[in-house]
């Protein structure tokens, strides 16, 4: 079980879902769900010693500010944030180049398809195993 998760998705539907399937698992003492991008990073102590989420389930397709735009304000915090927590695209695109294009950025350990499942579950932990 993890700490504190945060899903990062404009779609509610997507969230209940993904909130659910974390629920049922006992994967998360925490789930914390943003609508945006800005509000998640209101809430991600960056530059504080606060507790950060273990995992982030991150939707690349929102407005405002994308899920692509929210891994490049992290970028500078990269070196930190290594090894303290972990981001999972969940996204509903199927192109190739956005699953290229994650491999980018070194905070993202896995892409995955909506919705999350327990096969889904499987390999965040597997993932977060392999540095821990």
């Amino acid at each position: 079980m993890v700490s504190k998760v945060y899903i990062i998705d404009d779609d509610d539907i997507s969230v209940y879902l993904t909130s659910m399937v974390l629920e049922q698992a006992g994967f998360a003492a925490e789930i914390h769900t943003y609508t945006s991008a800005d509000d998640a990073l209101a809430a991600m102590p960056l530059t504080e010693p606060a507790p950060l989420p273990d995992v982030i389930l991150l939707d690349l397709n929102m407005p405002f500010k994308s899920g692509w735009d929210f891994l490049e304000i992290l970028r500078p915090y990269e070196g930190a944030l290594k090894g303290k927590l972990d981001v999972f695209i969940l996204t509903s695109s199927i192109a190739v180049s956005d699953k290229e294009q994650s491999l980018d950025y070194p905070l993202v350990r896995g892409f995955l398809h909506k919705p999350l499942d327990e096969a889904s579950l499987a390999i965040i932990t597997h993932m977060r195993n392999r540095h821990a």
